[in-house]
């Protein structure tokens, strides 16, 4: 089984969300269900966004 490098994420505990950033230029190959399952997160559910800007904003939406 060839496991991949998870990429950066957010989780979002209220919707019980899981944002994974991953840019348009990359290359990696989306396993949201396999990202999940490593992060030991199964009732959680997931999505891929390409915007860095949205990404960020996710992340640092803790930080106000």
């Amino acid at each position: 089984m060839n496991q991949t490098k998870i990429p950066p994420y957010v989780v979002l505990e209220p919707s019980k969300e899981v944002i994974f950033y991953i840019s348009k230029e990359s290359n990696f190959t989306k396993d949201i269900p396999g990202w999940i399952k490593r992060l030991n997160l199964s009732n959680y559910s997931g999505m891929v966004i390409n915007s860095k800007c949205i990404f960020n904003r996710l992340k640092n939406k803790d930080c106000k």
